[in-house]
C-alpha cells in the first residue's frame, strides 16, 4: 500500500510536469490551435459571450462552451498560448484522476497506476493533451458522466448516490454545450447497452432520470435559446445539419472510409498497440467465458460503441474517437494486472512489446536525420535540429527493449514497482522527444513567425491583409481589435464564414468596423483609392497574380517561409 502510494505521489509530479512542459514554448498550430485561441479572445474583445466570432465575424459551427473555458483562462492567466491551452491540459489532467480512481475503487491501486501511465503516453490522447481544441475536455465530461454512471448505479451510500447522478447530468449538460449532441449520444448508447445486457433496467430508477433531465434541460437550454434569438435558424442549422447532415452525408466534406478508425486508433494508442490482442483476450474472459464480470463489459461498451457509431458516420476526423481511449487504458491495465498474477515475467514480457514499437520509431527517426527524404516534408528541418534528443530516445529504447525482452533465465525477476518505474522513466524520455519535436514543427506550422514580422511594421492606423490566402492566428498573434481583411474568391469566402452561412446559404455578416471579406475588384478598387497604409501577407507562388490584379507591383518589407509582407508604394 506504501509502495502505490508513493509511486502515485511520483507519478502524479510526472505527468504534470510531463503535460506543461514547453506549453508556451510552443505556438499555436493552424488553423485549428489559431482559430479557436482566436474565438475564444474575440469574446474578451467584443464582450459577447453568447455568439463565437472569428476575425470578428460570427462563426456558429460549435457552441460556445469551450470558448468559455480559454476565454476564462485568459482573465485569469493573461492572453497567451500557455492559457489558451490550460483547459486541455487540465482536462487531460481530469481524464488520468477519473481513471485512476475509477479503477481504484473498482479493482485495485495498480490498476489504477497503469491506467494513468498508458493512457497519458499514448500518441493521441498526448498530442491532444497539449492543443486548444474541443476533444479533450469533451473527453473528461464524458469519462466524468461515464463514470458517475457506474457509480451512482453501484452506490450503496444514499448521499453518494446523489452526488454521482448529479455529477452525471452535469457532465452530460457540459459535454452538450462543448460539442453538441454527442454529449448525450455516446454516453447514452454505452448506458442503454449495459443496461439491455445485464437486464438491469431498475438502476434507472437509481439515477433520477426525470430529475435529472430537468438539470440537464435547465443547464443546456439558456445558451442555446440565447444562440437562436441572436442568430435566427441557428437551432434548425445545427441540430439537423451539423448532426444528422454531418453524420449521414458528405455534405461537410470530411468522408473517410469506414475502416478510418482502425487505422487512427492504432496509430494513437502507440506504444501500446501490440498489447490489443492481450486486452482483447483477457477482456472477452473475464465477460463471456468465466465468473461474468460487469466492469469489464462496461469498458467494452464505452470502446466498441463510440468507435462503431462515428467509424458509420461519413463525417470522420482522427480526434473523433479519443473519448474511448480512457476505457481502452483501463482494459489494457487490467490485462497487465492479469499477466502479473501468473509471475512477473508475463507482465515484464508484456511491456518488452511496447519498447519492440519504441526501437523501430526511434530508428526511423535515426534513418531520417541521416537521410531526410524517407520524412514527412513538414518534419525534417526540426529532425535535423534534434538529433540530440534522437540518440537519447533511441538508446533508452534499445537499453529497455534489451532488458525487458531478456529470457527469464538470464536475471531474477524484477518487481512490478521495478518495472513500473522504468516503463515510467522510458516513457517521460519518449514524452520529451515528443514535445521537443512538437516545439520545433509549431514553428512552421503556426502564423506567430508572421505576425512576429508584421508586428515591428504595425501604426494605429495600418490594416492587414490577407491576400488570397488566410492564417487563423494572425489576429490572435497580433492582438487585433479590428479585422484582418480577406480578400479572395467568393466560395473561399463562404468557406471561411463556415457552415451555418455556406450551407445555411445566408447573408453574408458586416463586422462594426465595415465589410472585411473582399473580393479581387473590391481590393483592387481599395488599392488605387485608399490613402490608409495597407500591410499585406501573400504567398510567394501568388505574387504575380497579385500585381497583375492591382497593375503595379508593391514594395517588399519580409518574407517568411512562403509568405511574403508587402505593402503599397
Amino acid at each position: 500500500m506504501a509502495e502505490s502510494r508513493w509511486l502515485l505521489a511520483a507519478l502524479l509530479l510526472g505527468v504534470t510536469v510531463a503535460l506543461c512542459w514547453q506549453l508556451s514554448a510552443t505556438a499555436l498550430f493552424e488553423p485549428d490551435e489559431g482559430r479557436n485561441a482566436e474565438k475564444a479572445r474575440e469574446i474578451l474583445v467584443l464582450n459577447d459571450w453568447v455568439t463565437p466570432h472569428e476575425n470578428f465575424h460570427p462563426v456558429l459551427d460549435k457552441p460556445v462552451f469551450f470558448y468559455w473555458l480559454v476565454a476564462i483562462a485568459y482573465k485569469i492567466a493573461g492572453v497567451s498560448q500557455w492559457a489558451a491551452r490550460l483547459p486541455s491540459v487540465l482536462a487531460a489532467l481530469g481524464c488520468l484522476a477519473l481513471v485512476y480512481r475509477f479503477a481504484a475503487l473498482r479493482w485495485d491501486r495498480w490498476t489504477g497506476l497503469w491506467s494513468v501511465l498508458i493512457l497519458l503516453t499514448t500518441v493521441e490522447f498526448f498530442s491532444l493533451a497539449r492543443v486548444v481544441i474541443f476533444d479533450m475536455p469533451l473527453t473528461f465530461f464524458l469519462t466524468l458522466g461515464l463514470c458517475a454512471f457506474y457509480e451512482a448505479s453501484h452506490a450503496d451510500s444514499l448521499p453518494w448516490r446523489r452526488v454521482c447522478s448529479f455529477a452525471l447530468y452535469l457532465a452530460l449538460a457540459a459535454a452538450t454545450l462543448i460539442k453538441g449532441l454527442i454529449g448525450v449520444v455516446v454516453p447514452g448508447m454505452v448506458i442503454f447497452f449495459y443496461l439491455l445486457l445485464t437486464r438491469r433496467w431498475a438502476l434507472l430508477r437509481r439515477i433520477y432520470p426525470v430529475p435529472g433531465a430537468l438539470l440537464f434541460l435547465a443547464i443546456v437550454s439558456p445558451w442555446y435559446l440565447l444562440a437562436e434569438s441572436r442568430n435566427p435558424g441557428y437551432l434548425y442549422y445545427y441540430f439537423w445539419q451539423e448532426h444528422f447532415e454531418r453524420f449521414a452525408t458528405n455534405e461537410f466534406s470530411k468522408g473517410e472510409p469506414w475502416y478510418y478508425f482502425l487505422g487512427v486508433g492504432l496509430v494513437g494508442f502507440l506504444p501500446w498497440t501490440l498489447l490489443l490482442p492481450i486486452v482483447g483476450k483477457i477482456a472477452w474472459q473475464a465477460t463471456w467465458r468465466k465468473t461474468f464480470d460487469d466492469r469489464a463489459l462496461y469498458l467494452i461498451l464505452w470502446v466498441v460503441l463510440p468507435f462503431l457509431f462515428f467509424s458509420i458516420s461519413t463525417s470522420k476526423l482522427p480526434h473523433y474517437i479519443l473519448p474511448i481511449f480512457p476505457a481502452l487504458a483501463l482494459l489494457t491495465a487490467i490485462a497487465l494486472e492479469r499477466r502479473n498474477e501468473t509471475g512477473s515475467f508475463k507482465l515484464q514480457s508484456a511491456l518488452s512489446l511496447t519498447w519492440w514499437i519504441h526501437t523501430i520509431v526511434a530508428a526511423y527517426f535515426l534513418a531520417g536525420w541521416f537521410f531526410p527524404a524517407i520524412l514527412p516534408k513538414y518534419i525534417r528541418s526540426a529532425v535535423g535540429d534534434m538529433n540530440f534528443f534522437i540518440w537519447i530516445y533511441a538508446a533508452v529504447s534499445i537499453a529497455l527493449l534489451a532488458y525487458l525482452g531478456t529470457h527469464k533465465t538470464t536475471h531474477p525477476p524484477a518487481s512490478r514497482a521495478q518495472l513500473y518505474l522504468l516503463q515510467c522513466f522510458g516513457s517521460w524520455v519518449f514524452l520529451g522527444f515528443v514535445v521537443q519535436m512538437t516545439m520545433l514543427v509549431s514553428s512552421d506550422r503556426s502564423a506567430k513567425p508572421i505576425a512576429d514580422a508584421i508586428n515591428s511594421r504595425l501604426t494605429t492606423a495600418t490594416q492587414v491583409v490577407l491576400y488570397d490566402t488566410y492564417l487563423a492566428g494572425i489576429p490572435f498573434y497580433l492582438r487585433s481589435t479590428r479585422p484582418v481583411w480577406l480578400i479572395t474568391h467568393e466560395n473561399k469566402t463562404r468557406t471561411f464564414l463556415g457552415n451555418y452561412y455556406a450551407i445555411g446559404k445566408r447573408t453574408d455578416p458586416v463586422t462594426p468596423w465595415g465589410k472585411a471579406l473582399l473580393d479581387f475588384e473590391e481590393f483592387k478598387h481599395i488599392w488605387h483609392t485608399t490613402k490608409q497604409p495597407l500591410l499585406i501577407v501573400v504567398k510567394e507562388k501568388n505574387l504575380p497574380r497579385f500585381v497583375e490584379n492591382v497593375g503595379e507591383s508593391p514594395v517588399q518589407l519580409a518574407a517568411v517561409d512562403e509568405y511574403l509582407i508587402v505593402y503599397k508604394p
